[in-house]
């Protein structure tokens, strides 16, 4: 660790000098004596026989920090030096808040040793941190499962243990949504209904485009299907969209019909409004599936074969057609 030493150091030091002329001068050493006279020699403020004197000692930058000796002896008028005394010392380096500085990284059995993998910073520095970073994968890493090792260190220079984090490495190219396929009632696949082409393609985004009905005359409530499909040709799934409303639409065979119990568990019962007969029905599963398809008046449909989970009904009557949402539990 790179050690910070301080320049200057207050050493209170009592000399008690007994001599027969006044002292004059002080000189001070560490470890290793030069000579008399040739250390640090400063002058006394007031010579005296007997002196009590503090001494401002700089301590030279090259002095690490630690214990050592600091020797000290007086002079006087006459040039003549006392003993040398000795003191123990402790030089300590300045305090510098342990903050969390900096962390590496790397990536299975790679490690070339503290401070020679791939640095992320740390901010703020704090000696306590939760803080998360993205690690770059290097190209001719293979997809598949690996091991993420770090560590972290601190402003004195000390690293933290290494730590280590499965992960795996897999393709996740940018995508965006380019074209929207919309469709009534059958499904014939992807691509076969009606499509619109994104003008701005973006992985996410909210987008209005008209729909146009099939021709004929229509006076039902219908359901409309859609979904999207990426940069990558993958489509999403099939998304009813029941808030759809149209102009001149008989609202007479949605509001009188029965259908129960709802939700159901085997059997669902229809009731068409005025003896009315049934002459189509339909049920979609969410993903926009039929799941069932009947043509015959059946009043009593028996469900016992498909999944628990939300469809829509759809009706047909000689006087138009409705959509319900059922339930199956």
């Amino acid at each position: 660790m790179k050690r910070i030493i301080l320049t200057a150091i207050l050493l209170a030091i009592t000399l008690g000098i007994r001599a027969q002329s006044n002292a004059t001068q002080i000189e001070y050493f560490l470890d290793v004596d030069n000579g008399f006279g040739q250390n640090t020699v400063l002058d006394i403020a007031s010579p005296d026989i007997d002196i009590a004197e503090t001494v401002l000692a700089d301590i030279p930058s090259g002095i690490s920090a630690g214990y050592h000796k600091l020797y000290i002896r007086v002079k006087d008028v006459n040039g003549n030096w006392s003993q040398t005394i000795r003191k123990h010392i402790e030089i300590v380096a300045p305090f510098v808040e342990n903050n969390i500085v900096m962390g590496e990284y790397y990536i299975d059995d790679t490690d070339t040793g503290y401070g020679n993998s791939t640095t992320f910073p740390i901010n703020p520095e704090e000696q306590d941190i939760e803080q998360a970073f993205t690690a770059q994968i290097a190209a001719n890493v293979s997809l598949g499962y690996h091991k993420l090792f770090g560590r972290i260190k601190d402003s004195y220079g000390n690293w933290s243990h290494t730590f280590r984090k499965n992960i795996q490495v897999y393709l996740n190219p940018d995508t965006d949504i380019v074209e929207i396929e919309y469709f009534f009632e059958d499904d014939f696949g992807f691509s076969t209904k009606s499509i619109e082409s994104i003008s701005t393609p973006s992985a996410d985004g909210a987008w209005t485009f008209n729909v146009s009905y099939p021709t004929g005359n229509y006076n039902f409530n219908d359901n409309l299907f859609v979904r999207v499909k990426d940069s990558n040709n993958k489509w999403s799934i099939t998304t009813i969209l029941d808030e759809i409303e149209s102009l001149s639409i008989d609202t007479y065979l949605q509001e009188k019909t029965l259908i129960y119990p709802n939700p159901f568990s085997d059997n669902l019962f229809i009731k068409l409004p005025d003896n009315q007969t049934i002459l189509k029905t339909k049920i979609y599963n969410n993903l926009g599936q039929v799941v069932y398809t009947s043509s015959k008046n059946n009043s009593n449909i028996k469900l016992d074969s498909i999944p628990n989970g939300l469809y829509v009904l759809v009706l047909e009557s000689e006087s138009g057609k409705a959509a319900f949402k059922i339930i199956k539990n």
